[in-house]
């Protein structure tokens, strides 16, 4: 029970991780972009053609590397979400039957108890034609 609370906590722990690190260097790419194409304007009206192709040309390497990272950050997105699915899978398949749960088993032991043999014996019959007469059945449509 605790190793899939923990599981989660690591899963969630390294996404949060990864991706404030991609976020970082989108942010950080996407504002040297920025600078760049501000600085390119700023030279353009100073100066006709030299240093306005360096400026675009680092801008549009800054802008690659921003859209690599925001590549990146939805990689690890996505793979997280497989993930915690994996894990509550996981989780789904070693939860035990509901007919297993201790207290069902308890009221069934104290209702036995209660009832005497013969009497719990004929009520447990009566409830097992119920129910088979219940799942028997035909599902409505409508």
């Amino acid at each position: 029970m605790f190793d899939s609370i923990v599981l989660r906590w690591q899963s969630r722990l390294d996404t949060l991780v990864k991706s404030g690190a991609w976020a970082a260097v989108a942010v950080l790419a996407g504002g040297a972009a920025l600078l760049f194409v501000g600085a390119a304007v700023f030279l353009r009206a100073e100066e006709e053609f030299g240093p306005i192709r360096t400026s675009l040309g680092f801008a549009g390497f800054f802008l690659i590397v921003a859209m690599i990272a925001a590549i990146g950050l939805s990689v690890v997105r996505r793979r997280a979400r497989l993930r915690e699915a994996r894990i509550a899978a996981a989780v789904a398949q070693a939860v035990p039957p509901w007919w297993l749960d201790p207290r069902l088993l308890t009221t069934g032991l104290s209702l036995g108890r209660t009832l005497g043999g013969r009497r719990a014996l004929s009520v447990g019959l009566v409830g097992a034609f119920v129910v088979g007469m219940l799942l028997s059945r035909g599902i409505d449509r409508r």
